[in-house]
């Protein structure tokens, strides 16, 4: 097999999971806190894990780029999506960075490696979902969106009873499932070489 070809292989198995990734964002998500209905889960990150997965970190990280720009050109819900599309896209990145960094490899049968990483990726995006919510999001949305999260809500309250809760059941759902489907289609993965 040619150089070329392989390139050509994965590149197109990189548009390929950057459209399921951006199909499955516009899938009805999932609130998963109460009174937080702007907080919801989406499994987008499934096919981006699996980029990484069966071709490189570097295949992921395109892969999250690709399906945030088809998010913002195909289906922009104007305000929301611009003021929230980068906070999504921190934190999507900090989690798959860190779970490769922490898990190069997928192994099914390593159930405790897999946990660990699962754990220190999801506590990673979490951080991250504060600081960048804290110093960017919110007050963002009080400029632009007029909607004062301070005010309404409270910062505390905010990130002690939704964001941090939010986060840290998503990523243990995001790496769940994700490991599922891994395992199931590792088979298919061993047929196609790159």
């Amino acid at each position: 097999m040619s150089i070329t070809s392989t390139k050509t292989q994965r590149l197109t198995m990189i548009a390929i999971f950057s459209a399921i990734s951006f199909g499955l964002m516009l899938f009805p998500q999932l609130p998963l806190i109460p009174g937080a209905d702007f907080l919801k889960l989406d499994f987008s990150i499934v096919p981006i894990l699996m980029a990484g997965y069966w071709i490189n970190m570097s295949a992921a990280i395109w892969t999250i780029v690709l399906r945030t720009l088809l998010k913002l050109i195909l289906a922009n819900e104007g305000i929301n999506t611009y003021l929230g599309m980068p906070v999504n896209f921190l934190v999507v990145i900090t989690f798959t960075i860190v779970i490769f960094l922490v898990m190069p490899n997928f192994e099914p049968q390593n159930w405790l490696k897999n946990i660990f990483a699962i754990i220190v990726a999801t506590i990673s995006m979490t951080i991250v979902a504060v600081l960048v919510n804290w110093f960017v999001a919110v007050p963002l949305y009080a400029n632009f969106a007029h909607f004062d999260i301070a005010k309404f809500i409270g910062l505390g309250k905010y990130f002690v009873s939704m964001v941090i809760p939010f986060n840290l059941v998503e990523g243990i759902i995001w790496g769940a499932v994700t490991f599922v489907i891994l395992s199931i289609l590792k088979p298919l993965q061993q047929k196609i070489s790159f």
